[in-house]
């Protein structure tokens, strides 16, 4: 339950429902430890209710989950190389978060909120101006896209919930802002402050920030690549302070030839600069395979505050990707 009021005359009360679980299994053996997790690497969660957990039926992916972490201590490790990539809705949601959603956080482009995870690459001078990613590449930030967990009524600065495009056809338009921090580029505040606590001042935080479906099915989209990788899950991430050069390591991997999944990899990485990695885009899937993953623990600010956000997602391909560990 959340109620603001402020001298200007606002006064709104909310409730927020939020729902979520998850599984992984561990296994050991052979000098390795691999984990598989379903239905994503840090649980899943939404704006939702019980429904939300019951659809995902822990119980019956239960036994898979864990013979696919098996299976992963016998696979072969990832190639390292440049190659074709399909990175998979989970990660994709993850690497939206981490390369564009703090990116256009307006706090950080503007240096006052730098000593966590540092400021962006995305400066004032770009907007509107910035070829962020390729013509496949649409971005939306929103708090009204349920069962998103950034979805509310209004943020803690009173100002409503809505949509704001971040990424048109590659081009960048759009930041996440503050009341104060919109002022600065003669545009409104799109909701975007909230703090974790009534004793944590509100911080600009990710919304639902989304890549919006494109035309493409997932098994069409594999049967298109000729020789490649598809990685999936998040096991590891890094990147520099100002979301530009980024490191992400997945659960799983298979190799793709011929237009067909081929064997089981583990230990899988990808490597790149952030609008290089977007502008490789050249093909999304279909909203048959979009999902809304939610992330309850993001951190910012000092003292620390753990925010929840979204990010929806379908498999996209990204072409002359660096994969594994570089020789």
């Amino acid at each position: 339950h959340k109620t603001f009021a402020n001298s200007e005359g606002a006064h709104v009360r909310q409730t927020i429902y939020e729902a979520g679980g998850g599984i992984m299994a561990t296994a050991r053996g052979k000098g390795e430890v691999q984990r598989r997790s379903y239905p994503q690497s840090m649980r899943q969660q939404g704006c939702a209710g019980w429904e939300f957990v019951a659809a995902m039926d822990l119980a019956g992916n239960a036994e898979r989950t864990a013979t696919e972490a098996v299976a992963l201590l016998s696979a072969d490790h990832c190639p390292s190389g440049v190659t074709t990539l399909i990175v998979g809705a989970s990660q994709l949601g993850l690497q939206i978060h981490e390369s564009c959603g703090h990116a256009i956080e307006l706090d950080r482009v503007l240096g006052s909120e730098a000593a966590y995870a540092g400021t962006s690459f995305l400066t004032t001078d770009k907007l509107n101006n910035f070829q962020y990613g390729s013509e496949q590449v649409n971005i939306t930030a929103d708090s009204v896209r349920l069962p998103g967990l950034g979805s509310f009524g209004w943020d803690d600065e009173g100002v409503a919930a809505g949509s704001t495009p971040v990424v048109r056809e590659g081009r960048f338009v759009g930041y996440l802002m503050s009341r104060e921090t919109a002022s600065g580029l003669d545009l409104p505040s799109n909701g975007s402050m909230r703090a974790a606590s009534w004793n944590r001042i509100p911080l600009i935080r990710m919304t639902n920030v989304s890549l919006e479906p494109g035309d493409w099915e997932l098994e069409d989209l594999i049967a298109d690549t000729d020789d490649g990788i598809f990685m999936e899950m998040n096991r590891s991430w890094s990147i520099d302070d100002r979301r530009y050069n980024f490191q992400f390591g997945t659960e799983t991997g298979y190799e793709i030839k011929k237009g067909k999944l081929g064997k089981l990899l583990r230990n899988c990485t990808y490597t790149g600069i952030t609008p290089e990695f977007w502008n490789s885009c050249d093909a999304v899937c279909n909203d048959n395979h979009w999902t809304m993953w939610g992330i309850p623990n993001c951190g910012k600010g000092q003292p620390g505050q753990l925010g929840h956000t979204g990010h929806g997602a379908a498999p996209a391909r990204f072409r002359n990707i660096q994969v594994g560990v570089m020789q």
